[in-house]
């Protein structure tokens, strides 16, 4: 994936442009340029891209707990794939768990598959094993 995090105007020209395969080192160049100061309340604003989707935007005409100012949540985006929240373990994520299962291999004959198919397969198994005593 290529990164891109630059400075950019509201008319739409492009400064202090960095770009690089490296995650790190794209957050780093988008870190630094939300972090200054100087620009506060002016019309500019830093994008973060990967493979040119925007990832963040930060607006320095905004305030703090605006959706488009970063300054200070750095660590809480989001990338495609690879950051927070996307992808990895996530409390409520994946399959539900069904507890401890143990793998059991059956060996059958061609016509006791197709058997055990027409009688339900594994679940019927499982219905069976309970049923009995």
């Amino acid at each position: 994936m290529i990164f891109r995090a630059y400075l950019r105007t509201f008319d739409g020209r492009v400064s202090e442009k960095t770009v690089t395969h490296a995650l790190d080192a794209a957050i780093t160049a988008f870190a630094a340029l939300v972090n200054r100061t100087d620009l506060d309340g002016q019309k500019f604003a830093v994008a973060l891209t990967g493979d040119n989707r925007q990832i963040a935007f930060h607006r320095f005409d905004r305030r703090p707990g605006d959706a488009d100012y970063w300054r200070d949540r750095i660590e809480e985006i989001e990338i495609p794939g690879l950051g927070s929240g996307w992808g990895g373990a996530r409390p409520g994520a994946g399959r539900p768990s069904l507890g401890p299962r143990v793998r059991v291999e059956l060996r059958l004959s061609p016509e006791q598959a197709e058997k055990l198919e027409r009688l339900g397969g594994p679940d019927w198994i499982k219905r069976e094993i309970d049923a009995a005593d």
